[in-house]
């Protein structure tokens, strides 16, 4: 392995299959112009190589970059996942309606047991159908631009965290930690989310980024 594939190595772990591609193709076009010009300036070929691979810096520090700026393996994950989804919804017209009914014959259910004075009952439906309205109406809704995007993600935000109030009453904050240790994988969906919307133009952003 040469010292130009130990370098690329480096600087492209964990970025996606596309990501690196592209670092490989701009590291080469260096790495030959420094190469070139060391071999100008009279530089044998295995110290121009040397020198080449020098002038690229630090591999680890220039995948830190690169993982700033452009797409991880997880996040090309997430992405092709929430593609994936789209398209299953997109093509299946019954199971667009299935995810529309299950959050409302909940809500339903909450609402006839409340009128039993079955509150207890009434309190966990509520909470579920609001949960999964959260997660399985949504998609559904008109929110194709980052402004709505921003108003949706801060309404959904503030109704999850109201559903957990209602859910727990006056012992929500007493059980905040294990809310919190429910909830870890949700928060790291959203954070990745934020990474990929920073990196991606609004044009290439699917509906789940939105969400």
């Amino acid at each position: 392995m040469t010292g130009l594939e130990i370098w690329l190595k480096q600087a492209t772990r964990h970025l996606s299959r596309d990501s690196a591609a592209q670092v490989r193709t701009e590291i080469q076009e260096h790495y030959e112009s420094a190469r070139e010009d060391a071999i100008s300036r009279g530089a044998n070929v295995d110290d121009a190589e040397r020198f080449a691979v020098a002038a690229l810096g630090n591999a680890k520090a220039a995948n830190c970059q690169y993982r700033s700026v452009l797409l991880t393996s997880a996040e090309a994950r997430m992405l092709c996942d929430a593609k994936w989804e789209a398209r299953a919804v997109c093509s299946r017209p019954w199971l667009k309606w299935l995810l529309l009914g299950m959050p409302l014959a909940t809500l339903f259910a909450a609402t006839s047991f409340f009128l039993a004075s079955a509150i207890a009952v009434a309190r966990v439906l509520l909470v579920g159908g609001i949960g999964m309205g959260v997660w399985l109406v949504v998609p559904f809704l008109p929110v194709y631009t980052p402004v709505r995007g921003r108003v949706f993600r801060f309404v959904k935000w503030v109704a999850l965290i109201g559903m957990l109030g209602l859910a727990f009453g006056p012992l929500a904050l007493h059980w905040s930690w294990l809310v919190l240790s429910c909830l870890w994988s949700l928060f790291w969906i959203e954070w990745t989310r934020v990474s990929i919307r920073r990196k991606l133009p609004v044009a290439e952003w699917p509906k789940a980024l939105y969400l």
